[in-house]
């Protein structure tokens, strides 16, 4: 045994020491104190102003630091999701790595056979989710379709419901989604509480969480605090996340960025505690620049995955789970912009250890999805995973008998113990690692669209039960109704 022997199980990695840490939340307070936050929900309005918080303005509504402090405590520092069959699946805690999540629902989508965009059907719904399902390193999924993704329909109210059912049945992994509104949430709540046995047992052994997004600077809408509010109610797990752009509406830097940011959680974190102390919420937000030739949200910028790392620092910091994101890129095709950017993006994330990460799979700031990035980020989170399992130094990594026993200019081929380990060298599964490079031979480009057309179309999922897919889709039937259609329109 050896005594004070330190032992590094993955690489180490910060961006902020624990005073820039204890810096940036001190300067969090101040703007919460000081400066205020709009609330545009009255119930969360009311709930501070009785806990003690300076209510008599609603647009500068300043919440002291005992509240945030107290909030801090009762939030759960460890959120477990669950697959659809209520197993458990993911542990959010700071300690069990990043968990990739990819969003099967964009408005256009990068179509892997034409390599052409074109708008999303809910059959490419349900044909991206199985690759999702099939794809081990991607482990959840996150839809946006509160975002009017679906413009193929009526009307758009129910696109959030519509992909959250399509992802259900086609895979049994946990799912996070944005929500149009508090009656889009309980129509979701009531959808997941047939697949989960009942209400309790959702909250349980949740398979299902909300979003809710505040707009930067320091502004909690209306729907989007009755959504948190009613997830916290429920104890349905939720994100709460924020989307600052550095020069536009935060200052032009990045600790003031984060700060700005950091409020806007922290000022939500401490409704749902005082709604509901215990309520698991998971820390979010999604700092960026604004890209200033062009004004738009740049998805690779460098500066969006090191202010989302120091984030994850902050949140473990309080001993928060984190929501990052990395898989995603500004690029129109997959090519050598989308590889430096993703590959930056994953190491850059795995190294600060975010929780929950989502955005696998976008291209082109946001504007178009892509299966064939989900099956690329699978390949590069597996790649990373190498350097984030470290180098174990013992007795049997460095077996000194055999070198001596091999000696100078001898080979360990033959030796039982390449045998026994060289199955752990990684393997690739769509770059090119051929010998010869002969005529006709595929690039890691062919192999990746083959292997995502492959897995579209013959990867099944678990089932559903016969009976429980009959109540869902009769469920389904009446939102249809709603908007006046029997039937979604069919992908041509």
């Amino acid at each position: 045994m050896r005594y004070n022997y330190t032992r590094f199980s993955s690489p180490q990695f910060r961006i902020l020491s624990d005073d820039q840490l204890e810096e940036l939340h001190l300067a969090t307070i101040q703007i919460m104190e000081r400066t205020g936050v709009t609330f545009q929900c009255q119930e969360a309005i009311e709930l501070l102003g009785n806990a003690g918080a300076d209510v008599s303005n609603p647009n500068r509504v300043k919440i002291p630091s005992s509240l945030v402090e107290q909030a801090l405590r009762t939030a759960p520092k460890s959120i477990t999701l669950y697959t659809r069959d209520g197993e458990p699946a993911i542990v959010l805690n700071g300690m069990t790595g990043s968990h990739f999540g990819s969003a099967p629902d964009p408005r256009v989508i990068m179509d892997p056979y034409t390599r052409k965009p074109r708008t999303c059907y809910v059959e490419d719904i349900a044909d991206r989710s199985r690759v999702i399902d099939a794809l081990a390193n991607i482990e959840w999924t996150y839809t946006g379709a509160a975002n009017n993704t679906l413009p193929t329909f009526t009307g758009l109210d129910i696109s959030d419901r519509v992909t959250l059912l399509q992802f259900i049945l086609n895979s049994s992994k946990p799912i996070v989604c944005e929500i149009t509104n508090v009656e889009a949430l309980r129509d979701m709540i009531d959808l997941c509480s047939i697949v989960a046995g009942g209400e309790e047992q959702l909250r349980r052994k949740p398979f299902f969480g909300g979003s809710c997004e505040p707009v930067t600077p320091l502004v909690e809408g209306k729907d989007a605090v009755e959504k948190s509010l009613l997830c916290a109610e429920k104890g349905i797990p939720v994100v709460v996340y924020s989307m600052p752009m550095a020069g536009a509406t935060t200052p032009a830097t990045f600790a003031g960025c984060l700060a700005i940011a950091n409020a806007e959680f922290l000022s939500q974190l401490v409704a749902l505690q005082l709604k509901n102390p215990g309520a698991p919420v998971i820390y979010g937000s999604i700092p960026n620049i604004m890209e200033m030739r062009t004004t738009i949200f740049p998805y690779g910028a460098p500066e969006m995955s090191l202010m989302v790392a120091a984030l994850t620092e902050l949140s473990h910091y309080y001993k928060l789970p984190m929501f990052g994101t990395a898989g995603c890129t500004d690029a129109y095709i997959i090519g050598a912009q989308a590889g430096a950017e993703i590959t930056y993006q994953i190491l850059l994330t795995m190294l600060s250890g975010a929780d929950l990460v989502h955005d696998v799979g976008i291209l082109y700031h946001s504007a178009i999805g892509s299966a064939e990035i989900d099956v690329f980020v699978d390949e590069i989170i597996d790649m990373v995973k190498v350097t984030m399992g470290g180098i174990d130094i013992n007795e049997e990594t460095i077996p000194l008998d055999l070198i001596d026993r091999v000696g100078p200019g001898g080979n360990y081929i033959s030796e039982k113990h390449t045998l026994k380990h060289f199955r752990k060298f990684w393997v690739p599964r769509i770059f090119d690692r051929s010998a010869i490079r002969v005529e006709g031979a595929k690039d890691c480009e062919d192999l990746l669209r083959e292997r995502t057309i492959k897995l579209m179309e013959t990867h099944q999922p678990k089932p559903l039960p016969e009976g429980m897919v009959k109540e869902l889709k009769k469920m389904e039937a009446s939102w249809l109704k709603r908007i006046g259609l029997k039937e979604y329109p069919k992908r041509k």
